[in-house]
């Protein structure tokens, strides 16, 4: 059998295109608080969430429980607390004992307790993950039901790179127990605002 009789099979045995089914969210509302629903969702896979009435609090926080970080970036203006000149980082490497990035959120969902990041807010895409400690800063007016809703939002994301992210890094795959910080930052705190 040739190459071309087996391609023209294929295509003959190939299923028709059909469209995706239209969803209508209306049948995945809750009737609960959002951002109860999101501090808790951000708690069971092993973050914090704080609520706080200004950005004046997130500084005063992140003073009093990282007492001992060096090496911190920070791409939320309003709480610059940076060690480091993001601007001036070339490598990844650079970054290789970064204690604390603080990056703000466009949008939480409150079914998961995930964040939404877009590298328009911070300029080395590795950041969140090569951290030992990631600070999220987020509007608490900004926080979506479900992935449903948040699907919509980024529909027509047209930037560079985005990403979900939802607690710290952990694995249960080393010697079946669960390893906090195994593949990025060991503590994940979100900052309710």
């Amino acid at each position: 059998m040739s190459r071309e009789d087996i391609l023209n099979r294929i295509k003959k045995s190939k299923p028709a295109i059909i469209d995706l089914p239209e969803i209508d969210l209306i049948d995945f509302k809750v009737d609960s608080d959002k951002i109860i629903d999101f501090i808790s969702n951000v708690e069971s896979t092993g973050g914090k969430a704080i609520q706080v009435k200004d950005r004046i609090e997130i500084i005063s926080n992140i003073k009093k429980v990282f007492t001992d970080a060096k090496e911190i970036i920070s791409a939320v203006e309003e709480v610059d607390l940076s060690t480091i000149n993001a601007n001036k980082i070339t490598s990844a490497k650079v970054l290789d004992k970064l204690d604390v990035a603080i990056l703000q959120a466009q949008f939480g969902i409150a079914e998961n307790g995930a964040v939404w990041l877009s590298d328009k807010n911070f300029s080395l895409r590795s950041i969140p993950f090569i951290c030992a400690n990631l600070i999220i800063v987020l509007d608490k007016n900004n926080i979506f039901e479900n992935m449903h809703e948040a699907i919509l939002e980024i529909e027509n994301f047209n930037e560079g790179y985005g990403v979900f992210i939802s607690g710290p890094s952990k694995t249960a795959d080393i010697e079946q127990s669960l390893v906090i910080g195994a593949q990025g930052p060991l503590s994940h705190t979100v900052f309710l605002i």
